[in-house]
């Protein structure tokens, strides 16, 4: 499994190169919204956000999207993800439905 982590940017091309693995026409990511950072890949979210617990990010730091390369390019991020359900911080859903959920912690 190839999970690509970037801490700066990543080109259409790398990213579309990337969901050959899985989705061909999708890649799933997560991101640590306090560092910025993304990862993507994998066949489930929870792998990406793996790679980046393991990394020393924390967990309510980290969501899960999806970027759906058939979609017209305003529409290709798709927040969805079952590591978005955080009833204790009020996101109740796989799409994120609280903005206050997912506000940086600083």
């Amino acid at each position: 499994m190839n999970i690509k982590v970037i801490t700066d940017s990543i080109s259409l091309n790398e990213l579309k190169e990337l969901a050959k693995e899985y989705y061909i026409t999708m890649i799933k990511g997560v991101v640590d919204i306090e560092k910025e950072i993304v990862a993507f890949g994998g066949e489930y979210h929870m792998d990406a956000n793996v790679v980046l617990l393991e990394k020393g990010h924390q967990q309510g730091d980290i969501w899960g999207f999806n970027v759906v390369f058939d979609l017209d390019s305003e529409d290709w991020i798709e927040y969805t993800s079952l590591i978005n359900i955080r009833p204790l911080k009020g996101n109740r859903s796989m799409e994120i439905t609280d903005r206050q959920s997912v506000k940086r912690s600083k």
